[in-house]
């Protein structure tokens, strides 16, 4: 269908590079060649693919969204008509059970996961899944939800977005202002100011946000885009097949953290959904797709079932570590999207460049 095909956000973001692009054309050419359908049906490669989202924005609030960490509700429907047809799609907890029974999920099976706690997930996103039958899991930021506040690099992009102001200085060794009518030091300065808010603490990130802000003059500002908790409860009243999971209380970097701010940060997300849901938390997200063998045996000391990863794509197994499973970040373009969901992903392009 080639949805994605077109899809310009009004901000731009860096495009992906030249050796991305390339690995992506020869993987399309693997799909539409039939190599993929092939390959399953020779291998029958069990397991299962799991999906991460964040958020499901129709064309009312795209403006105010990271096109990177968007997949338009269009795209988004047309992705689950894809899925209806063609693949099986089972909720988390039952991938869990079956992991424990030693059994492998058939080809084409697919998790569906949404990160942040989106007040689209709700709106947009249920709706959808609740016609075609979809389990899911929502793994909310808990201390966004609290506060009602926007995920920071939300808050970022539509500073940005809608400038008045068109030129910014940055803290660091040139003091000189940059000027962001050009393309280049628009990207630089986006990124730059974006790897500082991704280690930094919330008192930190709050100082740099509002610095950003008061240079840029932004002409509007963004609608609240994070469910409350009444939000949630509704989300769970209405969709039952939804789960919820955590992704931290302040969305921070547990890598980064210290033990003691680590723990404390995955300690207050769980009882923040216990406090307000009245549910057992049994799985996680972590932040940024980050975490290493530290944070791993503290996920495992929460006694959580599983966590998500951002590693490159694989099928999930029975012997794969259940607090570092990777997942597959969900994009906009729909020949990727059936080529990740085929069940020769990523065996295959592995087998045949000899890279993951």
């Amino acid at each position: 269908m080639g949805l994605g095909v077109g899809f310009k956000p009004a901000f731009p973001i860096r495009p992906t590079g030249l050796r991305r692009r390339i690995l992506h054309a020869i993987e399309a050419g693997l799909y539409w060649t039939g190599a993929g359908a092939l390959y399953v049906g020779s291998f029958r490669p069990r397991g299962a693919a799991i999906l991460g989202y964040h958020s499901v924005p129709d064309s009312s609030i795209r403006r105010w969204i990271d096109p990177r960490y968007a997949v338009p509700l269009e795209i988004f429907e047309a992705q689950m008509e894809f899925l209806a047809r063609r693949r099986k799609v089972a909720g988390m907890s039952d991938l869990m059970v079956a992991l424990e029974r030693g059994e492998s999920a058939e080809p084409g099976t697919v998790v569906l996961t949404f990160d942040d706690g989106y007040r689209d997930t709700l709106e947009l996103a249920a709706p959808v899944l609740e016609r075609h039958g979809f389990p899911a899991i929502l793994y909310l930021a808990t201390g966004n939800v609290t506060r009602g506040e926007n995920q920071w690099i939300d808050r970022l992009y539509s500073i940005f977005q809608l400038r008045t102001i068109h030129r910014l200085r940055i803290d660091g060794p040139d003091q000189s202002p940059l000027d962001l009518g050009s393309e280049e030091a628009l990207f630089e300065a986006y990124d730059a100011i974006a790897g500082r808010l991704l280690v930094a603490d919330g008192s930190e990130r709050e100082r740099l946000l509002a610095e950003v802000e008061a240079q840029l003059r932004p002409r509007e500002r963004a609608p609240r885009l994070t469910l409350s908790w009444d939000e949630v409860r509704e989300l769970l009243r209405r969709y039952p097949g939804f789960e919820i999971g955590v992704h931290t209380r302040g969305h921070a970097d547990l890598t980064s953290c210290g033990e003691e701010a680590a723990r404390a940060e995955l300690d207050s997300s769980i009882a923040d959904v216990t406090r307000e849901l009245g549910v057992e938390v049994k799985h996680l997200s972590y932040p940024y797709g980050r975490s290493n063998a530290r944070v791993q045996e503290m996920v495992a000391a929460a006694s959580l079932r599983s966590a998500v990863v951002g590693e490159p794509g694989s099928l999930i197994r029975p012997g794969t570590d259940r607090f570092a499973m990777p997942r597959i970040e969900v994009g906009p373009e729909m020949t990727r999207f059936r080529w990740q969901t085929c069940g020769a992903y990523p065996d295959l392009p592995r087998a045949l460049l000899g890279r993951r």
